[in-house]
């Protein structure tokens, strides 16, 4: 077999989450070899997900009318976002992209599906943190099955062992759940005390979640944002580099408004959009199997088109991600996750591949706040 024909032939698999671009395309076929067989690599700059995993048997399938063995070996070397000297403030420094998750109106979603892409992407092989930014209403202790008393128990537990200098405070280490390095609000104050605060005090206490919690080395941060278009939301624009935001948002009219909203909102701010995430699309009747519309119809879909922004994926509306998230345990963490969780990967793996052109399309510029 001859080279040529190899990559005439692996031009054919489409990289999952690439809108049909092919992995010879987008330049993952490493190594070529076809001396007696032939063996090569696929170094993706994702995470190896379901789909992306199967790439090696699509491989296989598409040289199985050549003569001699494939070999085939896949990586992930995830890369960075944006350039060492866009770094602000010496915030989370070891983190190579940070995705936002927002939402024009609460009620959506978009915690639900920030806890679940965070997960996957741990699953996937990614080293992953997730930053509750909702300091009026924290989420993530209660879906990640976490606590304010299990924080302060490991916080002690650290103090034991590794004592601080005599004057400074100890540093603050992110609970790991399902995975995850997750850091919350509600790890710092008691479950019951309402954060009463207004901006300067919201900014200290996000700038504090950045900076003085050791996050190490990860390739993915998620940020939980709050709804709206808040002191959260200018906090983090004006001061991380961040990749982009994902917006949550069901298909009815009254979420899509305050969706545009939210993607104004992150115009003005040199924040690109991701893309859009249609939640609550519909739900199958768990006896029937009968789809409704309860929200409406692709409204979501439509608008992301109309925005001009890529439509990243719908998801059902089932009642297993009420119940996983009361339990601690987001539908992703589960050993079956069913359709929901294949609607679950697909979405991440539309996310990490919008991230990875993001790379492919350098230069690039964000406004970092030096005040």
């Amino acid at each position: 077999m001859s080279t040529e024909a190899v990559l005439d032939a692996l031009s054919k698999v489409e990289a999952p989450g690439f809108d049909g671009e092919s992995i010879v395309a987008l330049g993952y076929v490493r190594d070529l070899d076809v001396n007696d067989g032939c063996s090569f690599r696929i170094e993706l700059p994702t995470p190896i997900t379901p789909a992306r995993q199967a790439l090696v048997a699509r491989c296989k399938e598409a040289l199985s009318g050549f003569s001699g063995e494939v070999k085939v070996t896949l990586e992930a070397k995830v890369p960075a976002t944006f350039q060492t000297d866009e770094k602000g403030k010496g915030l989370a420094p070891g983190v190579k992209n940070f995705i936002a998750v927002g939402s024009g109106k609460g009620g959506v979603g978009k915690s639900t599906v920030a806890a679940n892409i965070a997960i996957g992407l741990a699953k996937a092989g990614a080293r992953v943190g997730l930053l509750d930014a909702d300091v009026y209403g924290p989420s993530v202790p209660l879906m990640f099955g976490t606590s304010h008393q299990a924080f302060m128990e490991e916080m002690e537990l650290q103090r034991q062992e590794n004592p601080p200098p005599p004057g400074q405070p100890p540093a603050l280490i992110p609970l790991v759940a399902h995975g995850v390095h997750t850091m919350s609000i509600g790890y710092l104050i008691d479950p019951d005390q309402a954060a009463i605060w207004r901006g300067p005090m919201v900014h200290g206490a996000i700038t504090q979640l950045l900076r003085d919690v050791q996050w190490g080395e990860l390739d993915y941060m998620i940020l939980d944002l709050p709804p709206g278009t808040g002191d959260v939301q200018l906090s983090l624009t004006q001061n991380l580099p961040l990749a982009g935001a994902v917006i949550v948002c069901t298909p009815q009219p009254v979420a899509l408004a305050d969706a545009r909203k939210a993607l104004n909102m992150f115009n003005k701010t040199s924040t690109e959009c991701l893309g859009i995430v249609q939640n609550m699309a519909f739900h199958a009747c768990a006896s029937c199997g009968h789809e409704d519309d309860i929200f409406g119809t692709q409204g979501a879909e439509d608008a992301a088109e109309e925005w001009k922004v890529p439509f990243l994926g719908s998801l059902p509306l089932d009642r297993s991600v009420r119940i996983s998230g009361d339990e601690g345990r987001p539908v992703l963490a589960r050993e079956d996750p069913g359709a929901l969780g294949d609607a679950l990967w697909a979405t991440i793996d539309r996310v990490t591949a919008v991230v990875a052109s993001k790379v492919r399309a350098r230069p690039r510029s964000l406004p970092i706040s030096r005040s």
